[in-house]
């Protein structure tokens, strides 16, 4: 049950989806369903609209939805959405099933986790899908080769999940609902939501510390992204790890929560900005940080179009704090954005901070300097990289 009482803002589409059976259904009636085998990233979506992250959606969507959002990034009642959260199946699976038919969704072990009630089985337009969403068809983009993967035909109705998926970082996979109750427990009412794929440098802590100050926020939501990955990036407990120390040693600890968000990357650039600041949404973030090319994949997208997306969607009820890139100003010894900087600074010695030149110092096991990095958080990963121990994803 909701908490009627709360100060938080609101549930996306007003409600908190929760579609989390309370009893499993016996193994006979799960053995003699049809059964669908998902991969990782579609266990994580099962995951996330059962417990409500996706909310108001409460399963993989149907056609309405599914062109709605892909022609105006609204469901088909209004709702602002960017992504299609969709199931894919072939032609002979899609055959296989009947309208009103109820699905065992299975992981890779064929262990049942979830009841997909089927609704509608139709087919979709790769190339009108791709140009749409990506703004473009080439192959180079990771985005549109996942979409030219896809089986052919989609499936859409509720679901019920019987259980999650096995995940290593499941206990800092907070849901909704724990992360809702913990700030009403805290006295929060204005939350402020971070998402990130790094381990934490100056020009994060920067931005994270002065957008609390500046919006006057409860508490800090800092949410690292725990799904698959691309080659390079931190792996997980890496990223979980150093948080941690952040958080310990020089945060204020009583204004920190520490969660993870099991998600994959869809590469859809500003329309999946909007998707991550939705979720915290449903997470009970009041605000949510964007920085300069958040969500961004190589150069396909302006740097800026992740901030100017949400202009188009005032009805979004979050505020969205928007950040420019960070520099260290030697001259002044302090963090600046390039948009605060005035023409007499260009005498200053700036220095750019960013996640993939601290990814390259680090690969190498080079310390980053005192002023990109604080030197107990790249130990954090220096530890390990120096005794031979995988840190980044392969």
């Amino acid at each position: 049950m909701e908490n009627v009482l709360s100060s938080l803002i609101p549930p996306h589409g007003g409600k908190l989806v929760y579609r989390v059976l309370q009893s499993a259904p016996g193994k006979s009636h799960l053995d003699s369903l049809a059964k669908i085998r998902l991969d990782q990233n579609k266990q994580m979506d099962l995951e996330q609209i059962a417990v409500g992250t996706y909310s108001p959606i409460e399963g993989f969507m149907g056609e309405e939805d599914f062109r709605s959002v892909i022609n105006t990034m609204r469901l088909a009642d209004g709702t602002v959405w960017p992504l299609p959260i969709v199931l894919d199946v072939s032609v002979e699976t899609a055959d296989q099933l009947a309208i009103g038919e109820v699905v065992g969704l299975s992981d890779e072990q064929d262990e049942v986790m979830a009841l997909l009630h089927l609704e509608e089985k139709f087919c979709f337009d790769k190339e009108e899908t791709v140009i749409k969403l990506y703004g473009t068809d080439s192959l180079d983009h990771p985005g549109v080769r996942m979409i030219y993967e896809m089986q052919p035909v989609l499936l859409g109705g509720q679901v019920d999940l019987i259980r999650g998926r096995k995940s290593e970082t499941r206990a800092y996979e907070l849901t909704p609902k724990q992360l809702r109750r913990l700030f009403d427990d805290r006295g929060w009412s204005s939350v402020l939501g971070f998402h990130t794929r790094n381990i934490p440098h100056k020009g994060h802590e920067f931005i994270q510390l002065k957008a609390l100050e500046d919006e006057n926020c409860d508490g800090l939501l800092v949410q690292p992204v725990v799904g698959k990955k691309k080659s390079g990036d931190f792996k997980p407990e890496y990223i979980i790890k150093s948080y941690e120390k952040m958080i310990e040693n020089f945060y204020p600890r009583e204004m920190v929560v520490l969660a993870a968000f099991s998600t994959f990357s869809r590469y859809a650039g500003p329309r999946e900005a909007l998707f991550t600041a939705l979720c915290r949404k449903n997470f009970g973030c009041s605000h949510f940080i964007v920085g300069r090319d958040h969500t961004g994949v190589g150069n396909y997208y302006d740097p800026y179009a992740s901030h100017r997306i949400f202009d188009q969607f005032p009805d979004l009820g979050l505020k969205i704090v928007k950040f420019d890139e960070i520099f260290y100003s030697k001259k002044l010894n302090q963090y600046v954005q390039g948009n605060s900087l005035f023409p007499e600074d260009e005498n200053d010695t700036l220095r750019m901070i960013s996640g993939t030149q601290a990814r390259a110092m680090l690969l190498r096991g080079e310390s980053p300097p005192v002023w990109f990095m604080r030197p107990e958080i790249s130990s954090v990963v220096l530890d390990s990289v120096r005794s031979g121990i995988q840190v980044f994803e392969g």
